[in-house]
């Protein structure tokens, strides 16, 4: 391994910034006078709380490695410590960045592995509203490259699906929302079950299990119900 000589002279090891320890501690000490130091060492805490939540959310270790450029072994450490040893307390700067440049998804596929399984409630709502629009199932089926029988088990009971998978969804119903389908028997099943048109989920509901469509009335299930004012 090569070594690295400071300015003094003096072998620096571990290097500092490329400084032996004394001349680094030196360069700290009139940088803090200064009130122009930027610490190289970091609370590793907020960065493995950060973690945490990007895993929670349904990422992978894997993807938050891809992104972040962090091999597995530093994510490794910072989340369990080496062999024997607790959890790492500090992190260089550089690295606490590249992990907290991993944004937390709004929702899991947006930055999931494309294998990784997210809830499928957000494909499914998008394809029941695509049939209700009169687009046959057997239709986006072939779009998908998904056989009929699997559609309807996505369609009404299926919980998770690829990441993949869910983009796909997703740019398909980006293509067809704004036409009608021509099957006039896809519309009826569509109001048999009750399903929401593309046009009566707000974009930002359609992934979140606790927003509904927009509210009907009795008579009409797909007439959208008039705002007084």
């Amino acid at each position: 391994m090569t070594e690295i000589v400071c300015a003094c002279g003096r072998v620096a090891n571990p290097p500092r910034r490329g400084m032996c320890n004394r001349c680094y501690e030196r360069n700290r000490y009139r940088q803090n006078a200064y009130g122009r130091w930027d610490a190289d060492r970091v609370d590793a805490a907020p960065v493995r709380a950060h973690v945490e939540e990007l895993i929670a959310a349904g990422v992978s270790r894997r993807q938050i490695c891809v992104v972040s450029g962090m091999p597995r072994q530093t994510l490794a450490v910072l989340l369990r410590g080496k062999t024997g040893r607790e959890p790492a307390v500090w992190l260089k700067k550089s690295t606490a960045d590249a992990f907290l440049s991993v944004p937390l998804p709004v929702v899991p596929h947006e930055i999931a592995a494309p294998t990784a399984l997210v809830p499928s409630i957000g494909a499914r709502r998008r394809l029941q509203a695509l049939v209700s629009a009169g687009w046959p199932q057997a239709s986006l089926a072939d779009e998908l490259g998904m056989s009929p029988g699997n559609l309807t088990i996505l369609l009404n009971h299926q919980q998770n699906v690829t990441a993949w998978r869910h983009r796909a969804v997703c740019e398909l119903f980006e293509r067809l929302q704004m036409q009608p389908g021509p099957s006039e028997r896809a519309r009826a099943h569509g109001r048999k079950h009750r399903w929401p048109l593309p046009f009566q989920w707000d974009e930002g509901a359609l992934d979140d299990p606790g927003a509904g469509p927009v509210h009907h009335t009795r008579r009409d299930p797909y007439r959208l119900r008039r705002v007084a004012g």
